[in-house]
């Protein structure tokens, strides 16, 4: 989570730089424009501020994966951010082939090109194939006056303007992002290997870029002065914007850690529930005259009917009614299985000792160990403990299910570090992905060694969550199991998402505005200076 929202500060970052220094570029033009008021460079100026635009609308764009409600459509946001960076490339290209090249001596050459001024409807996928060839021909233009006219100083321009056109060439790999390959699609997601790469190729481009504007625009006074008030205020606002988004951050991370220990707090209540639903059941029939009457008769058949009709009813997975020395005399689950002795049972001593006792049990599985509670109860003839009763349970998944339908968060519960019921489907839709070993050490050695709640983030089934795991115990205070309750990390971003947004947007206002005050700053420092 926190490298994901880490890249999408980059993201930001590295287009507000863009358009800072694109926007640079504008200004250099529009200065020379108010000089000598030439059209071709009113036009070259409106190119590059339709850049200087488009990068910003470029760093305000969220990836619906983090913002699932945006605060303007993403499709218009969309719309806006090709056509401004459409007419800025197109104007910087008409503005290049309008302005004469200046020849070198005894040289000649003349170049004429028609530009497809005409296209109509033209769809977002055959737009986005045009950037990177209208960012080429720009930086073949710039090279051509800088290598066949005598402009040599735009080098750095051409040389900008082709990384350009291959990161608009790499960003193209987002039309591959409905492939079922899962490889491919990790390759060219959001934020993945090539959007790192792309965004380190911009990067590049507008250091290079930085570099020769710089160089012109601090050789005169008030647009030096003006253009460090403008840097000065950018970074500001993105470390102000860093540090806000991540306080943010942080503090819905520790509020979902303490909604999670809440939760997981919940689930043990529901177990501590089930315990004294299942020792109740117990008592019942420890107090039911006809289970008292059978076993000083040793009526096997009535004690068995009697197990069989209570399992069905009350719902149990086992009940189990044994004589004063721990001798099976009834199962209502298994009824044909009698005569064995559970006296060695730690339950089972504790009701022959006169004890209610309740406890949660682990057993083997088919696909994995079965987490159980178990209740004994003695069943007293007068003051003689005659026999036992035996209750129990089993934490099944319609038991998770349940507690997912409740708090909305998926749960698991662990027989010692071995996951038995969960509310994880497997990819068939119908499995559950029981069975999985937590192999996590911190998990390990705080919860099942030490006995202690674990809260912080885990990587589930290669997910990252946010968790809250508590020790399950037996009747022994012997930790056996555990409870887990989680949440995506990405789900805490996408809460922050709106915040973020806003941030983002808010930042982009001030700093649109701080320009105002920026230039009228430089430009009364510069006076004095005269």
């Amino acid at each position: 989570m926190w490298f994901q929202f880490f890249l999408i500060n980059l993201h930001f970052a590295i287009n507000i730089t863009a358009a800072l220094i694109f926007f640079a570029v504008f200004w250099l033009y529009f200065d020379a424009w108010v000089g000598r008021k030439r059209y071709r460079e009113f036009i070259r100026f409106s190119g590059f501020l339709a850049l200087s635009i488009s990068f910003i609308l470029s760093g305000l764009y969220i990836e619906s994966s983090v913002l699932s409600v945006p605060i303007f459509s993403q499709d218009l946001h969309m719309a806006f951010l090709i056509a401004t960076r459409l007419i800025g490339y197109i104007f910087i290209i008409l503005a290049l082939f309008i302005d004469p090249l200046m020849q070198k001596p005894k040289h000649q050459s003349s170049v004429g090109l028609v530009l497809p001024l005409g296209i109509k409807s033209l769809s977002i996928s055959f737009v986005s194939f045009l950037f990177p060839v209208l960012s080429a021909l720009a930086g073949f233009l710039y090279l051509k006056r800088a290598t066949v006219g005598l402009e040599d100083h735009l080098k750095p321009v051409a040389f900008s303007f082709f990384l350009l056109s291959l990161s608009e060439l790499l960003a193209l790999g987002y039309m591959l992002r409905e492939s079922q390959n899962s490889t491919l699609y990790a390759f060219v997601a959001p934020y993945s290997i090539l959007w790192m790469i792309q965004s380190g190729v911009i990067l590049l481009a507008v250091i290079v870029l930085r570099k020769w504007i710089f160089f012109y625009l601090l050789k005169r006074i008030q647009s030096q002065l003006f253009m460090i008030f403008v840097s000065f205020t950018v970074a500001l606002f993105l470390l102000i914007t860093l540090v806000f988004s991540a306080l943010l951050l942080k503090n819905i991370e520790s509020e979902a850690l303490v909604s999670l220990t809440t939760d997981v707090n919940v689930l043990e209540y529901a177990i501590n529930s089930k315990k004294a639903e299942v020792i109740s059941d117990a008592q019942v029939i420890a107090l039911n005259p006809e289970v008292i009457d059978a076993i000083d008769k040793n009526n096997k058949s009535k004690l068995k009917s009697i197990a069989i009709s209570t399992l069905l009813a009350k719902k149990q997975s086992v009940v189990t009614i044994l004589s004063g020395e721990g001798v099976v005399l009834a199962r209502g689950d298994d009824p044909e299985r009698i005569g064995d002795s559970l006296s060695g049972d730690v339950l089972v001593k504790k009701a022959v000792g006169g004890e209610d006792a309740v406890s949660v049990i682990t057993k083997d599985g088919v696909l994995a160990p079965t987490v159980s509670i178990r209740s004994a109860v003695p069943v007293r003839s007068g003051k003689d403990i005659v026999g036992v009763i035996m209750v129990g349970a089993d934490i099944d998944n319609a038991f998770v299910d349940g507690v997912k339908e409740t708090t909305g968060l998926n749960a698991s519960i662990y027989a010692d570090n071995i996951r038995s019921a969960t509310t994880f489907i497997a990819p068939d839709g119908k499995s559950r992905w029981v069975g999985v070993k937590e192999e996590s050490e911190v998990v390990k050695k705080q919860v099942i060694l030490q006995g202690k709640l674990y809260a912080g983030s885990l990587n589930v089934l290669n997910v990252a969550y946010l968790t809250a795991i508590l020790p399950l115990k037996d009747i022994d205070n012997n930790v056996v199991g555990m409870l887990f309750v989680g949440r995506e990390q990405v789900s805490l971003l996408q809460a922050a998402g709106r915040s973020i947004e806003l941030t983002f947007l808010v930042a982009v206002v001030l700093l649109v505005l701080s320009i105002i005050p920026a230039y009228f700053i430089s430009r009364y420092i510069s006076n004095q200076l005269k």
